[in-house]
């Protein structure tokens, strides 16, 4: 028994034994299978995917070296994108996360609080950076505090510190993320390996300049540099650190920090090397710079193959050196090729744009700089401070460049009707011949260029695009021009008559819009007498001779010429060319209206460029006009002018008119009596009332203009911040009003009637009116509501129902003493305002039928 005993003992701690070891073994293959499979499957294919996301990202990525750039290349305008939510899917990112979540999930060996799978921690950081590389900042941090609560001792645990910390950068936790590095780095500062700190620096650094703190953030930066072995980091921070310097007035440190780039050559980003010329430029002494060595240096840039993608920054700093220096001609050339290169940079194009506009604006040709400004705002972010500064320049020459055009116009037509027939066939046949000059140089530039293979490029010229291609585009002028003749560039263009043109007595030139296009002639002879283009009596015909005509134009250019005084001399401060323009109108017999207030402001500016002149035009206000109150005004400027004709007073009439609904008569007046307003602190009142009525007349588009007006000429004016107020919260209440189409109460029976009223519309409105007198016990009410500047609406309110308006309707029609045969358009009382505010009367009206 002893022996079978034994046996059977032997055997059950022999299958226990194996057993044991079994567990034990499994337990240990479990580890070791999850491990591996996590490492060398999931997160291996995670972190490729990711990082190809990262170089397609900095692929894609354009710095805005305009700016400090930011320490690491991120998506463009990323607030912008967060906010619409329209940020693009990386679908690296996507499967980076995807790969990260799949390990944690399925991987994980999280018993008794101990992960038993040292992959885990890796798969957390991969699924925190692909969030934060997808902009979904709020996950990330989840991510990263994963590690840090669960993984304490893990060789991640202060890569995940920081990143979080970047992260909370991007949320614009600024503060917060700086002191907790600062803590970060004081703590455990040798613990922490050196890219690990590079990383935590330039995070720091990054926080400093988020802050405008640019003193502060050098510090780290350099320590950052010291730290990263990363060449690409070491020369975008040493950029970095090239820009701080030089915003601090550290120009010799940035010069040499820029010239440290440049020295990477080609280890690094070639938009790095070049924008470090540039900025190396920018921070020298203009008068210690070698320009015939800058200008060959910059040349062999622009002739390396590898510089071309980049060859907008290069000419656009040969036209800063040029403007430096004063030979804008040389500028305007360089910022068109900088411009003509340009691929992506929109930082650039802004800094071209606005150069041009500057150069244009400097030499007071406001035409030309207005239209740069406008290409200026079309690549600046809204709302940034620099674009209201260039909006305020462009708000400002708006009206110049439209009274400029005016008064030269009307000039060159009353100049030439004043002349005898002999002298008008002379001078309009010397602009002829200088015009035929014009074409045969602009069609010999034309072959030129299309048998040009030289270094310029030319737009398009091998796309089948219509307007990139010469040939077709003439040949499309010459069709138009013999089927339409001259036609202006202008709404209802079949309709329009062809407008005189200007410049010094010339139907002919005005850059020839006027008549018909130069280039439709490229392909005929300029000797043919048949082109209308070079044909004198073309023009003669164009002249006007009715008296009254030449009356208006004559009215028209003496208000363009005082409105222009006053421009230049309170939006522009160019008092030299106000004082001209003034001058000028005085010299030309103006109406009587004018004399005086030209008088008074010319003598406003003598005052600041020329004392003498000054007081000769005082001396003649009081002689000539001694009971005016603009002598009043120049005699005493302290005092206070009350009664009939002051500011004041003329206010409180024309508010009256609109308070009334007269809001067509309101803006008549406005428009005749702000340019004769003294006194800047009035003057935004009138222009407020004036954005209101444009806004009841003409709808929310040309509303929100007028206020942009008032608030960015006025801005430190109760008027400009109340215009400020209501573009930011009245307007995006009222453009997301829309019909309800509910009529079943509160109903209004509409005519729409042209204005101004003739006698129908007269005897129409008196009809109304006594058909709601006669039903005031009913609660019926007649209104006369202004729609805009061409139609009034006669309105019947109070109608109960659809009903009571269809018998109301028939009534009108078929009693004798009404007899009214139009039929009204009814609409609820809701949809009636959104009416008077959107102006879309149309659209209710064509949706109804």
């Amino acid at each position: 028994m002893k022996t079978v005993f034994s046996k059977y003992a032997a055997v059950l701690i022999l299958v226990w034994v194996i057993i044991a070891c079994s567990t034990e073994k499994t337990g240990f293959m479990n580890k070791g299978f999850h491990a591996t499979n996590t490492k060398y499957n999931i997160l291996y294919n995670g972190t490729a995917s990711y990082d190809r996301g990262v170089q397609e990202l900095k692929k894609k990525y354009v710095d805005d070296f305009s700016n400090v750039i930011t320490v690491e290349p991120t998506q463009r305008d990323e607030k912008a994108l967060i906010v619409t939510g329209a940020v693009e899917k990386s679908p690296h990112f996507q499967r980076a996360e995807e790969k990260a979540v799949k390990a944690s999930q399925k991987h994980s060996m999280y018993v008794a609080g101990k992960e038993h799978n040292p992959q885990i921690d890796e798969a957390y950081m991969l699924l925190g950076k692909a969030r934060y590389q997808d902009l979904r900042f709020v996950p990330a941090i989840e991510a990263f505090n994963y590690i840090i609560l669960k993984y304490p001792d893990s060789d991640l645990f202060y890569d995940a510190l920081i990143w979080k910390e970047k992260t909370n950068l991007k949320l614009e936790y600024d503060g917060m993320a700086i002191q907790n590095i600062k803590k970060i780095l004081r703590d455990n500062d040798t613990k922490l390996k050196d890219q690990t700190k590079a990383d935590a620096y330039a995070t720091l650094a990054q926080g400093y300049i988020n802050l405008s703190h640019l003193d502060s953030a050098r510090m780290p930066l350099k320590q950052a540099i010291d730290f990263t072995s990363n060449t690409d980091e070491k020369a975008r921070y040493t950029y970095i650190l090239g820009q701080l310097n030089s915003k601090t007035g550290q120009k010799s440190e940035a010069v040499k920090n820029f010239q440290d780039v440049i020295d990477y050559n080609r280890r690094i980003s070639r938009a790095l090397v070049i924008n470090a010329h540039a900025e190396k430029f920018a921070n020298q002494d203009i008068n210690a710079i070698d320009t015939t060595a800058f200008v060959k240096q910059y040349l062999s840039l622009l002739n390396d193959r590898e510089n071309r993608a980049y060859s907008d920054i290069i000419f656009h700093q040969l036209g800063v050196m040029h403007e430096a220096y004063k030979l804008d001609d040389k500028a305007i050339k360089d910022y068109n090729m900088s411009l003509k290169v340009n691929k992506n940079n929109e930082y650039i194009k802004v800094a071209n744009y606005n150069k041009l506009a500057n150069i244009y604006y400097q030499k007071k040709q406001f035409e030309t700089a207005g239209m740069y400004y406008d290409s200026t705002m079309v690549y600046m972010n809204p709302m940034s401070r620099e674009y209201v500064q260039v909006k305020r320049k462009r708000n400002n020459l708006v009206d110049i460049v439209r009274y400029e055009q005016l008064a030269k116009r009307n000039d060159s037509i009353l100049n030439l009707a004043s002349m005898d027939d002999t002298q008008r066939k002379a001078e309009i046949q010397k602009l002829i011949d200088q015009l035929k000059q014009d074409d045969l140089r602009s069609q010999q530039a034309s072959s030129q260029q299309t048998t040009s293979n030289g270094m310029a490029p030319s737009v398009g010229s091998s796309s089948n695009f219509y307007f990139y291609n010469t040939n077709t585009v003439l040949q499309g002028k010459t069709d138009f021009s013999k089927k339409w003749g001259n036609r202006q560039l202008t709404d209802n263009w079949r309709w329009a008559e062809v407008a005189a043109s200007s410049n010094n007595a010339s139907v002919v030139s005005n850059n020839q819009q006027q008549a018909p296009d130069s280039s439709a002639n490229d392909t005929a002879s300029i000797d043919d007498p048949n082109v209308a283009r070079y044909n004198v009596d073309f023009y003669i015909k164009q002249i006007p001779t009715d008296e009254e005509e030449l009356k208006r134009l004559k009215l028209d250019r003496d208000n363009a010429y005082y409105q222009l005084g006053l421009l230049y001399s309170d939006r522009l401060e160019e008092y030299e060319v106000a004082a001209g323009k003034l001058e000028h109108l005085l010299a030309t017999n103006p109406e009587q209206g004018l004399i005086e207030p030209a008088k008074y402001h010319l003598y406003k500016i003598y005052l600041k460029i020329n004392p003498a002149k000054a007081q000769a035009m005082l001396e003649d206000l009081k002689t000539n006009h001694p009971n005016s109150r603009y002598t009043q005004v120049a005699l005493n400027p302290n005092a206070v002018i009350s009664g009939e004709g002051s500011p004041t007073d003329e206010y409180n009439k024309v508010y009256r008119l609109y308070a009334n609904g007269a809001y067509y008569e309101t803006l008549q007046e406005l428009d005749a009596k702000i340019p004769t307003i003294i006194g800047d602190g009035i003057v935004s009142k009138f222009e407020l009332l004036k954005a209101m009525t444009i806004g009841k007349l003409r709808g929310l588009t040309h509303y929100k203009e007028a206020l942009e007006f008032v608030a960015l000429t006025y801005p430190t004016s109760k008027e400009g911040k109340e215009a400020e107020r209501i573009i930011t919260k009245d307007l995006p209440k009222l453009q997301g009003l829309s019909f309800k189409r509910d009529l079943s109460k509160n109903i209004k029976m509409v005519y729409a009637i042209p204005y101004p009223l003739n006698e129908e519309g007269i005897a129409l409105k008196t009809k109304l009116e006594q058909y709601a007198n006669d039903r005031r016990h009913t609660g019926m009410v007649f209104s006369a509501d202004m729609y805009n500047d061409n139609t009034i609406f006669f309105v019947l309110h109070g109608v109960k129902s659809g009903n009571i308006a269809k018998s109301a309707q028939m009534y009108l029609e078929l009693d004798k003493e009404y007899g009214i045969k139009q039929s009204p358009v009814l609409i609820s009382t809701d949809d009636y305002g959104v009416v008077l505010i959107k102006k879309n009367w149309d659209e209710y009206v064509n949706t109804q039928q």
